[in-house]
């Protein structure tokens, strides 16, 4: 923002407070009343910055409640009929509003809702509560998320080895793994999932790590549905630990579509090396760990498209094309699909009645308007949704 922004919003708006998002969420402009009342500036202008900003947008029903009914609707256009939502601390009174959609048959989405803590450690008290309250066809609590590192790109990620640029770097921010275990370990004493996003292949390996002390049934698998998200550079061995203990992978297919090849490339080489590099996106080693795979856009960076994700994660392609990125590291079509829809079920404890075509299960359909798995690649992102079912209902046609 420049010097004279905060000023000119001062003059024209007063002691209102006003935030002004660029479009994709990841600037901002704000007044001087903005940054006193919820405690952010616009050189932290992400999501867990501005959590009391979110209380406020969440707790206006007249503003969310059209907002979100187009944001189902944007969704279902493109085949989506159930998603994990993620929702700070106590969803600051939103699952209120979820509730009385659902009451009304509103929800054309399955809500599987997660409390990440933001600006108070993990309540488990709430979670409970929020586990006994949402038990119906298209609203549940799904238990607990939490970050712990950052982008390799910032030197952020938490690696094994110090980063190639800065050689006494291993993670340019402070992670308090300690606190994580504890909240881990509590939830699943209580039976509560857990998902933790990590990028670098030490933070992958120390999720594991805690992972591993949970409680584990007689075949040495986790009870409760523990996942790791992202995994952007992993280590093989970590990725094994992963399959042989039960840990899911949420990953996000369509991250490569961010990014022009020559820049992230460069990136690549320039923080980690071409040699580590090579388990940048390693999707591949996950499948044959026997990991479960379930996809996840993390939105708003994202938005749901499968057949982009198939050209990106099944095609090893940046939006430029040219050659493909560690094609070795990719996803079979048939196994991308598969973690979209069979995967995504089983992430969030709904297999017995979604995920597969079968006999007894609820009709959750998308249809494309092309075969994805004889479409040539280059072609894949010009296919469409056509028709989307939710319970059996048409939430979305376009043919």
């Amino acid at each position: 923002m420049s010097p004279e922004g905060p000023d000119m919003l001062d003059d024209a708006f007063g002691k209102r407070p006003v935030v002004l998002f660029a479009k994709g969420g990841e600037t901002c402009w704000m007044n001087t009343a903005a940054m006193d009342e919820y405690k952010f500036t616009p050189d932290a202008c992400y999501p867990e910055a501005y959590w009391r900003l979110l209380g406020k947008v969440l707790g206006d029903r007249d503003f969310i409640v059209p907002r979100f009914k187009a944001y189902m609707n944007m969704l279902n256009s493109r085949g989506i009929t159930s998603v994990k939502e993620m929702g700070f601390d106590d969803f600051y009174g939103f699952t209120d509003i979820l509730a009385e959609l659902e009451n009304n048959n509103d929800l054309t989405l399955r809500v599987n809702f997660m409390s990440q803590p933001v600006g108070a450690d993990a309540d488990f008290t709430y979670g409970q509560k929020m586990r006994d309250r949402f038990k119906g066809e298209f609203l549940r609590f799904s238990g607990f998320n939490r970050m712990t590192d950052g982008s390799i790109s910032q030197l952020c990620a938490d690696l094994k080895e110090p980063y190639s640029c800065s050689p006494d770097v291993y993670c340019a921010q402070e992670i308090d793994y300690k606190k994580i275990e504890n909240e881990v370990m509590e939830a699943d004493a209580q039976g509560f999932r857990f998902s933790l996003h990590a990028q670098g292949d030490a933070a992958v390996c120390r999720v594991v790590d805690i992972y591993n002390k949970c409680r584990r049934d007689k075949n040495g698998r986790l009870v409760n549905r523990h996942s790791i998200t992202d995994l952007e550079f992993s280590d093989p061995k970590d990725l094994e630990r992963m399959g042989k203990l039960g840990v899911i992978a949420e990953i996000y297919p369509q991250i490569m579509s961010l990014y022009n090849r020559a820049d992230k490339i460069s990136m690549i080489n320039e923080k980690i090396g071409t040699d580590r590099g090579r388990y940048y996106w390693n999707r591949r080693k996950m499948a044959d760990s026997g990991v479960t795979i379930s996809c996840a856009t993390d939105l708003p960076l994202l938005i749901d498209d499968i057949p982009e994700s198939i050209y990106h994660a099944c095609g090893a392609l940046f939006p430029d094309g040219g050659e493909p990125f560690n094609p070795e590291n990719t996803l079979e079509v048939p196994e991308l699909l598969a973690a979209w829809t069979k995967g995504g079920a089983y992430n969030l404890y709904s297999e017995d009645r979604l995920g597969t075509l079968e006999v007894g299960k609820l009709a959750d359909i998308a249809v494309l308007n092309a075969d994805v798995f004889n479409t040539p690649m280059q072609e894949i992102r010009n296919v469409k949704v056509c028709l989307t079912l939710v319970n059996g209902r048409t939430v979305y046609e376009n043919i």
